[in-house]
């Protein structure tokens, strides 16, 4: 009888069942450690997202707010949808940049009305007839209005690029209230986001007193 040495069953290998088995356990750990990345990568994508979204949509609304609060009256306009643009009609006596002053007229002290401007979303081209996510302002006429509007390249885009300063909008809208002493005009912006191939939007509504009417 031949009996096989020590140092030939060290030197067999390794059998299709061992084989089978170190497969099935690599690739139920791998499995796991590419689950728990792809997880880490998507909520870091979302993140990412949620935090510009949100911040565009507050900037927005901001830098709306700054001429809204000035204004002595505002009419909303339609170009796509309802109430999806505005027109501003800014004080005509400033004695400073941004700084405007009543003048007596009548027994007392009211805002006389100066130009108009008009705010709404457009791509890189500011054309009031183009649908787009870039936040545009432009000045305007109503004389001939909406061809009479003039956009506003340097309060709308980087100098010299196509990137707007306030873009990724996907819609904006904005409504009055004038039960009040004073008129109060809401602006709602809404902002957007993808996860993958998903789309997610963010909201952002402000309430601003039209303080300078008259």
């Amino acid at each position: 009888m031949r009996r096989s040495s020590p140092a030939n069953s060290c030197n067999r290998g390794f059998s299709l069942a061992e084989l089978l088995v170190a497969s099935s356990v690599t690739v139920v750990v791998l499995s796991g450690i590419c689950g728990v990345y792809f997880t880490i990568a998507r909520e870091y994508e979302r993140g990412q997202g949620l935090s510009q979204a949100t911040a565009t949509a507050a900037e927005a609304c901001s830098r709306l707010c700054q001429y809204l609060s000035q204004a002595t009256g505002v009419e909303l306009l339609t170009r796509f949808t309802p109430n999806d643009a505005i027109a501003v009609n800014l004080p005509l006596d400033s004695p400073y940049p941004k700084v405007y002053a009543p003048v007596w007229s009548g027994g007392g002290f009211g805002f006389r009305s100066g130009s108009w401007i008009v705010f709404y979303l457009s791509d890189s081209t500011g054309s009031y007839y183009r649908a787009g996510n870039v936040l545009w302002a432009g000045t305007m006429t109503w004389s001939g209005f909406p061809a009479s509007v003039v956009p506003d390249v340097s309060w709308s885009m980087y100098y010299n690029t196509t990137r707007g300063r306030t873009e990724g909008i996907k819609s904006i809208k904005f409504s009055v209230d004038s039960s009040g002493t004073r008129p109060v005009v809401s602006v709602t912006v809404v902002s957007s986001y993808m996860i993958g191939r998903a789309e997610q939007q963010v909201s952002h509504t402000r309430l601003v007193c039209l303080r300078n009417t008259n």
